[in-house]
């Protein structure tokens, strides 16, 4: 077999042009072969089918009316078709009902019918199946089966496949003629290329050169390699040169290593110590010393962050690079004789490889915590002095259910003595307890009472209205009301009581009722001669702008004002005739409430009255609340009242709270800001509208000499001390197209590169600028923000290396092999 690595150039090129044009000649053949037989199979199963409707069509009457006759009759019209063999008609049991057969085929071929959800037609490789359903009043009665030869097809087959032969011969005969004719045009200038080459392979003559002839590719590689050998003379001198610019560029970065702001450690395979910057000593407080690497960790008094324990000598950062081991953002303290105070740190290590995969020592880098690690201890310290009060909140609760559980126990023996009378029923309201105070009011004993429905003890004329009061309570599953009415005791007395009715509950099912029922008849006389003055004294009472609660002696509700609707969620129904202490007072304070209150009846002093106190109440929904609150006491034939004026504080109070937290939040935030901007390699400029500066970072003011003033703010004129240029150093840069310039003006401004030259030293930097607008919640902009990178040293360097590559790729690409 030839092999085509052997062969000439010309020989190649003949060859590849004769097979492309007869391989893309032979596709194109196939496709239009393939083509022009699919329009034939798409044509011949168009008029196939068409015919096979038609006879389907045809035969409905003669299956109907099953005469076959008529449907050979129809079948034998399809004689004009030469290309058909056989045809048949099935009826709907797929018997044959009638057939025709061309002269010559096969008069007892039989069908094979397909199931009706199948294609109606098939294509074998020498016939055409074609079925037709016929159908009557949507059901099928039948099915035309046709079959076709398909000679005609593989006539064109033949045709079609010999004019391809005859199109592919010839058009690789052109196709060799047109390769033989532009071959030289190709392959002498390229033989011309290789025997120079190999002249000046066997002379070294480097002073040969090609004669171009042209601009085709062969003739720009002469050229190129005319300018080859020419470079090739020169390498001698430029390797000189560049050995030189390397040692400048050596010197340079060792420059950058010991200017680094992070310490910088490097040992050998050996490990030995061969570089140790500045940062890394002041760091460290030791500077590099020969001993061995099992007293690395001692010496240097590298120590675990919490522990404190001394470092294992084969878990140090550095001694894992030497094993070939990464290490990212490794915490470690560090403290020696240098360093009595301590510091943390984060290191970063990586192994230094040859080409060839080996270790040839490691590098550690260090960078100082010890700031940050402080503010995360103050902020740790003030987590555990949180903790510490809800330690002592959550004890306060302790005791505050144990004190509610005695209360629990007095409940019982109160409810026994107590003057109202308190009983139960159940929910068609019949009485399941009452108790002893009920003697005093109605006359009866609890057992004449219990059994008894409470209308019983209801004055006539008023049974309807309670009844149809308390109905309502029912049917709409109020929790709680109060109603007054009168009632006949036992010794047919007419009594006014007011009655606080709670519903009893199992889910969302009433089970019963719980009510006080308490006399108010004498009341109801008072109320009656005081409606004299009630209308005047109602108005004042509505319109107060704060909560107005007036209570009797007895501590018990008697006015209400809508303010206090409000404030506390209870209605006026809700409100009137229950006591105070149990509607408003949270549980600590009731019982001093109830003393004070017990105390002033009788000194006629007490240490709340008629002065304005902050305390907690509570509202509708049992949630405790700061107020303001005034009591001021009158008297009313004979009898004390109590009017207080209570203000919700609530909001006022979690104000100065909520403030109290962000003031704490926005001091920690301001830490942490600090933190972050004062360990970030960029330098940040913040200036308000006025241009005055109010937060700038260390390293703004390190790449353009300007800092903050919190005393008196600096107002940021970059004209006053720099002048600006283009990266091309010649253009002069607008000072108001600088980034912060348009952040003030609304516009985001990303990596502009700009050249400051200090007006007085002419000491000349590259930065890159970014700006942000900062903008309120109404869309005005109130601040902007800038981002200043120096990128002067690494410019340089970028510059010195891409020089130095190219020419060290020109004298590594010629060097001889």
């Amino acid at each position: 077999m030839m092999n085509l690595r052997n062969i000439s150039i010309k020989n190649k090129l003949v060859l590849m042009q004769v097979f492309t044009s007869a391989f893309v000649l032979g596709l194109c053949i196939t496709a239009f072969v393939l083509i022009d037989i699919k329009g034939f199979k798409d044509r011949k199963v168009v008029s196939s089918i068409a015919i096979a409707q038609v006879v389907g069509f045809n035969s409905v009457s003669a299956l109907e009316f099953l005469d076959n006759v008529a449907a050979k009759k129809i079948l034998s019209e399809l004689t004009v078709q030469n290309d058909i063999l056989n045809a048949t008609i099935l009826d709907k049991k797929g018997t044959v009902f009638a057939s025709y057969t061309k002269p010559g085929s096969n008069p007892k071929y039989r069908f094979s019918v397909p199931a009706m959800d199948q294609k109606s037609f098939l294509f074998t490789n020498e016939n055409l199946f074609v079925y037709n359903k016929i159908i009557k009043d949507n059901k099928t009665i039948g099915l035309v089966c046709i079959r076709f030869e398909l000679s005609e097809l593989n006539k064109i087959k033949m045709a079609v496949l010999r004019l391809g032969i005859v199109l592919l011969i010839v058009g690789i005969g052109l196709a060799f003629l047109i390769a033989m004719i532009i071959k030289k045009y190709i392959s002498k200038p390229l033989l011309n290329l290789v025997t120079v080459i190999q002249q000046i392979k066997d002379t070294g003559d480097y002073k040969t050169r090609m004669v171009i002839e042209g601009k085709d590719e062969i003739s720009i590689l002469s050229l190129g390699l005319n300018d080859m050998l020419e470079n090739i003379e020169k390498r001698d001198n430029e390797v000189a040169q560049s050995k030189e610019q390397l040692n400048k560029q050596n010197t340079l970065l060792q420059s950058v290593i010991q200017n680094m702001g992070d310490g910088l450690i490097v040992a050998d395979e050996n490990r030995k110590f061969i570089l140790w910057n500045a940062a890394g000593e002041r760091i460290i407080g030791i500077g590099p010393m020969d001993i061995p690497i099992d007293r690395w960790a001692e010496t240097y008094g590298f120590f675990m962050p919490d522990t404190r324990a001394i470092f294992n000598t084969n878990e140090l950062p550095l001694v894992k690079a030497l094993n070939g081991e990464e290490v990212d953002n490794m915490e470690i303290f560090i403290q020696n004789y240098k360093k009595p105070e301590g510091l943390s740190v984060i290191v970063t290590a990586r192994p230094l490889k040859n080409l060839a995969g080996g270790i040839t020592g490691g590098v550690l880098v260090i960078h100082d915590i010890t700031e940050r690690k402080n503010s995360e201890n103050e902020i740790k310290k003030l987590n555990e002095e949180l903790e510490r009060k809800v330690t002592e909140r959550t004890a306060q609760l302790a005791e505050a259910i144990e004190t509610l559980r005695k209360s629990e126990e007095k409940y019982r023996e109160i409810v026994e003595n107590i003057s109202d009378v308190v009983h139960t029923s159940d929910y068609k309201g019949y009485f399941t307890y009452i108790n002893p105070a009920c003697k005093k009011l109605t006359g009866y004993i609890q057992n004449e009472i219990i059994g008894k429905h409470f209308s019983e003890i209801v004055a006539p004329e008023w049974r309807d209205r309670v009844a149809e009061f308390y109905l309502n309570q029912f049917k709409n599953k109020i929790d709680e009301t109060l109603f007054s009415f009168p009632i006949i005791t036992k010794a047919r007395e007419e009594k006014w009581v007011e009655q606080t009715v709670m519903q009893l509950r199992e889910g969302n099912r009433i089970t019963g009722h719980k009510s006080i029922m308490r006399d108010i008849t004498e009341r109801k006389a008072a109320e009656q001669k005081l409606k004299e003055s009630e209308g005047q004294l109602q108005t004042i009472f509505n319109e107060a702008p704060d909560a107005l609660i007036v209570i009797n002696d007895e501590g018990i509700i008697i006015r209400w004002n809508p303010q206090a609707e409000k404030t506390f969620g209870w209605s006026l129904v809700e409100a009137i005739g229950k006591p105070m202490r149990d509607l408003i007072i949270p549980e600590q304070y009731r019982e001093n409430h109830t003393k004070g209150f017990k105390n002033f009846l009788i000194t006629g002093e007490g240490p709340i009255i008629n002065k304005t106190i902050e305390i907690t109440a509570l509202n509708k929904k049992n949630e405790e609340f700061d107020i303001e609150l005034t009591v001021s006491p009158a008297t009313i034939l004979g009898k004390y009242i109590f009017i207080a004026f209570i203000k919700d504080i609530s909001l006022r109070k979690k104000m100065e709270n909520e403030k109290k937290e962000a003031d704490k939040l926005v001091h920690l935030n301001e830490l942490k800001l600090k933190l972050i901007l004062e360990n970030i390699g960029e330098g940040i400029i913040v200036t308000d509208s006025q241009k005055r500066i109010v937060l700038s970072n260390h390293m703004a003011e390190e790449i353009i000499g300007i800092k903050q003033d919190t005393e008196h703010p600096t107002t940021l004129d970059w004209s006053t001390k720099y002048d600006l240029y283009y990266p091309d150093e010649q253009t002069i840069f607008p000072a108001q197209n600088l980034p912060l310039e348009k952040a003030l003006k609304g516009e985001s401004t990303d990596d502009v590169e700009i050249i400051i030259e200090d007006s007085e030293t002419k000491a000349k930097k590259r930065v890159i600028i970014s700006g942000r607008p900062i903008i309120d919640e109404n869309n005005y902009i109130i601040a902007a923000v800038a981002n200043i990178k120096d990128i002067t040293y690494y410019k340089e360097l970028e510059v010195a290396l891409e020089e130095s590559e190219q020419k060290y790729r020109k004298l590594i690409g010629f060097k001889k092999g």
